[in-house]
């Protein structure tokens, strides 16, 4: 089913609108509990053999997603309906941002890729911050914030700016990543 719908819809659609379509379709099956239940039991069975524990934190299993795809912590239990066992939001930055100009997301057929230039695209911390306090799991999922500088930011500024997304964003997860090297944020090379 996913290589027709890949070769109609996706492939020939371009890459960032294809990501936030899917992205939709994720965030309304699992606000349904019927299908959530139905999707969740499809793809994310949990088996004891394949509890990890990493840092300290117990995990379903070993699968984790990697910041980049929620970056504003609106598919939480979606992406964990699908059968992620850890997910790191972000990155998120101390100030909101739009991103790089698009087109800047490139996909690599033959190679079953994309290159991201977004550019920390996100709402900020502060709005990830109140979207994370306000947040009630339907999974219980291990969830990672990964943290970023403004790019708008002087470079002599960055520590603050990091620290201002971390007292924000800390309390709300289980782990924090600091992300010092973004080749499409000046500063972070």
């Amino acid at each position: 089913m996913y290589k027709i719908f890949f070769k109609l819809v996706f492939q020939r659609m371009d890459p960032e609108r294809a990501h936030y379509l899917a992205f939709r379709w994720i965030r309304l099956a699992a606000r349904i509990p019927v299908l959530r239940t139905f999707v969740a039991a499809a793809l994310a069975p949990r088996h004891e053999e394949l509890r990890t524990e990493a840092f300290g934190l117990r995990m379903h299993g070993p699968f984790g997603l990697a910041a980049g795809f929620d970056k504003n912590a609106v598919a939480i239990d979606g992406m964990s309906m699908l059968g992620f066992d850890h997910i790191e939001i972000g990155t998120v930055t101390g100030e909101p941002q739009p991103g790089n100009p698009k087109k800047r997301l490139f996909r690599l057929v033959p190679d079953r890729a994309l290159i991201n230039r977004m550019g920390f695209n996100n709402e900020g911390s502060a709005a990830v911050s109140e979207r994370l306090a306000a947040r009630t799991p339907v999974f219980r999922t291990v969830v990672g914030v990964n943290i970023g500088k403004t790019k708008v930011v002087p470079e002599a500024e960055a520590v603050g700016d990091y620290v201002k997304s971390a007292e924000r964003l800390a309390r709300h997860a289980d782990y924090l990543v600091v992300n010092v090297s973004s080749p499409n944020t000046p500063g972070l090379r």
